[in-house]
Parts: C-alpha cells; sequence; structure tokens
C-alpha cells in the first residue's frame, strides 16, 4: 500500500482520481460538466423555473452516459441557486409508498418531528413559555402516559391544519403521530409506510394527500421555495429483463402521474432519469404521461475535446503541487482509443482508472503515452477493441 503511494507521488498525483465502480461522482470537490452540456441543462432548468405548470425534466440517455453525474450536478451546483431543495432517489421502485418510506427516512424521523414541533407547537401563551423552557427531547419525555399523547396529538392536529397543512382528520392524525411517538421509535422504519397495519404512518387509502402534506411540510421546515425529486434508474423497472406483471405496471405509471400531479399544484420537481429504452417501454404503457414531461434532455456523446477536457478535471482535482491539465499522461494520450471508448463518460472513466493502476504496477514515469492507455481499453474491453 505504502508502495502504491509512493508510485502515484512519483507521478504527481496523491491518489488516483477516477473511480472504478464509475458509477456515481466520485470524489470532487466541484461538479462540472462539458461547456456544451451546462449550457444546455442551464437553460431548461431556468425555463422551468419562470414558466407554469409541471415543473418535469427527463435525462435521457444509454449506460455508462452519465445520468447520475448529471442529477447530482443538478442537485448541487444548480437547484440551490433557485431555492429548491433537492431530494436524490437511486433506483426507488415502483410503489408509492416506497418513495414516501425512501424520502422521510432520507431526512430522519427525529429531524423531521424536531423542526416541526418548533414550527406548529404551540399555539397558545401558556405553551409558549414550555417550548422555550424545554428542549423538544425533554417535551418528549414529559409525554409519560396515554393521556398526556393524546391531548399533544390532538394539539398539534389542530395546528397543522391552521397551517394549511392538511385537512384529512386520518392524515393529521398520522402526522400528529409522527411527532409525538418519537421518543418511542425516533427512527423510520419500512413498516411505517406500508398503508396498513396498527403502526404505520401513512394513512390507508388517503397515501396522495399524505405524500401532498409531507412535500408542504419539507418545503416549510427546510425554508426552501420548492422541493425536487431527482429519480435515478427509475427506468429500471421498465426494462424488459425485470418485466413488471399488471399490478406492478400499474404501481408504476401511478406513481409518475401522482409526481406530475403534484408537480403541477404544488412547488415540486421532478426529475428523471431513463435510458431510451426505458423510455420506451414507459411510452409502450401510458405515452401521454410521458407527453407532461415537457423538457427532455438527450445526453449527447462525448467529443474528444469534451473526453480530454473530463479526464483532466478528475486529475486536477488528485493533482500534487506543481501539476495541471492532463499530467501525468501526455497530450495524446486518448488519441488512440476506439471512438466508442472515448465518448463515454463511464467507459473513459474505467480505462483512465485502470491505466494509472499499469503505471503504478509497472513504476513507469510521466508522461504516460497513448499506447498505455490503449493497453487499459484492450484489457477490459478485449473483444470490442478488436473488432473496432
Amino acid at each position: 500500500m505504502t508502495d502504491t503511494v509512493g508510485q502515484l507521488q512519483r507521478l504527481g498525483l496523491s491518489r488516483n482520481p477516477f473511480p472504478p465502480a464509475t458509477t456515481g461522482t466520485g470524489i470532487l470537490e466541484e461538479l462540472s460538466l462539458p461547456e456544451s452540456w451546462e449550457t444546455d441543462l442551464r437553460g431548461r432548468i431556468k425555463e422551468l423555473a419562470e414558466s407554469e405548470g409541471d415543473k418535469a425534466l427527463v435525462i435521457e440517455g444509454g449506460y455508462g452516459a452519465g445520468k447520475t453525474f448529471i442529477l447530482r450536478w443538478i442537485e448541487a451546483e444548480v437547484l440551490p441557486g433557485h431555492r429548491i431543495k433537492p431530494f436524490f432517489f437511486e433506483n426507488p421502485g415502483v410503489a408509492f409508498y416506497d418513495l414516501a418510506n425512501r424520502l422521510m427516512r432520507q431526512v430522519g424521523r427525529y429531524e423531521v418531528a424536531k423542526a416541526l414541533w418548533e414550527m406548529l407547537y404551540p399555539d397558545s401563551p401558556e405553551d409558549r413559555q414550555t417550548l422555550f423552557s424545554l428542549e423538544f427531547g425533554q417535551w418528549l419525555a414529559s409525554l409519560n402516559n396515554r393521556a398526556s399523547r393524546n391531548k399533544a396529538i390532538q394539539s398539534l392536529s389542530a395546528a397543522l391544519e391552521s397551517h394549511g397543512l392538511a385537512e384529512d382528520e386520518e392524515i393529521l392524525n398520522k402526522l400528529s403521530r409522527l411527532i409525538v411517538e418519537t421518543g418511542e421509535r425516533p427512527y423510520f422504519e419500512y413498516r411505517d409506510f406500508v398503508p396498513r397495519g396498527n403502526r404505520s404512518l401513512v394513512a390507508e387509502r388517503e397515501e396522495p394527500a399524505y405524500f401532498r402534506s409531507l412535500v408542504k411540510i419539507l418545503q416549510k421546515i427546510t425554508d426552501a421555495d420548492g422541493i425536487a425529486f431527482l429519480l435515478d434508474e427509475f427506468e429500471d423497472v421498465a426494462l424488459p429483463g425485470r418485466r413488471l406483471n399488471k399490478s406492478q405496471a400499474a404501481s408504476y405509471i401511478s406513481t409518475l402521474r401522482r409526481l406530475l400531479d403534484f408537480a403541477n399544484s404544488e412547488q415540486l420537481w421532478v426529475v428523471l432519469s431513463t435510458t431510451p429504452e426505458g423510455f420506451a417501454r414507459t411510452a409502450e404503457l401510458d405515452d401521454s404521461l410521458l407527453q407532461r414531461f415537457g423538457r427532455r434532455y438527450e445526453i449527447p456523446q462525448l467529443t474528444a475535446d469534451d473526453a480530454y477536457w473530463m479526464v483532466a478535471q478528475r486529475l486536477n482535482s488528485a493533482h500534487t503541487e506543481g501539476h495541471e491539465g492532463l499530467h501525468p499522461f501526455s497530450k495524446d494520450s486518448l488519441d488512440l482509443l476506439n471512438e466508442t471508448s472515448r465518448s463515454s463518460p463511464r467507459r473513459l472513466t474505467k480505462i483512465m482508472w485502470h491505466a494509472i493502476g499499469l503505471a503504478v504496477e509497472r513504476r513507469a514515469t510521466a508522461p504516460l503515452s497513448g499506447e498505455l492507455v490503449q493497453e487499459a481499453e484492450g484489457q477490459l474491453y478485449a473483444v470490442e477493441t478488436r473488432e473496432a
């Protein structure tokens, strides 16, 4: 391990900056895209922010095209500038309560309950004195019998309704229980969001209205102008290899439709990544639904300039002092790659990770040649490289 670190340092690197798994963003201080991609996407998102109706955007691209990276870029670099609080979901499942489960577990029960309590409770001067004399944890501890818990649930239900966060009596009760019972169960569990059973925190047969309340609550407690759901690999459920039965297909389409309904009536954005196959399969299930995604960004392939830029960006995140640009690679190090490899972010990332590994193993010195990079490509994609 020490020898590997020493070899990397001799190459002018503190680490191998190319993630071996080649999914997600890896370790980067700042996420950035090729200039043409960034300009196009910023323009589309600005149009969404300024338009009426559905706030929905599809990011379409094949496997390895950069969908996850783009979603993470939108999450970190774009939406905060519009005062939109983003929530990222990876392969969230088809059922609506799956989405509620992922959302609330991402935020955390204690955090949601505490923020709601501070916002809603109290309404009376006497209760206000209690608020400032007790911490949330102390207040929870004071609910030591059924009578005190029931009184708190009634008070919180009235406050939720007065703030316009819910109207249905059962939803008000469930949301109030979410706060009051946090002392006993400070963490969300999956069964909390299955709308059946005594412990469920979801009102049965009221999932859409309940979810609408959650969106409003999250917007309030995060002090945001809107909420965004970034759904990554949601399309996997629609591919032939994972063919849905009728019930699952109906649930999948119903979930998308409900999200779009919320995007139209609430300050909710929906950004969905999909493969071309997933997009086509969803269109087979309900073409009119996809028409509501008024903006669709088809990820272009990397140009040669884009590929060199992307590699340099990764390397710059790991350069030791005095090094920059493509170092330790030569200026023409990507020229020998076949077009399929050079135009795909995922493949290019994996090839460069392997090339650095070969250089460390062989104690190579800079500049690392195009032949070394081509060799890394051949070892990872031998058949395709020979055919090319």
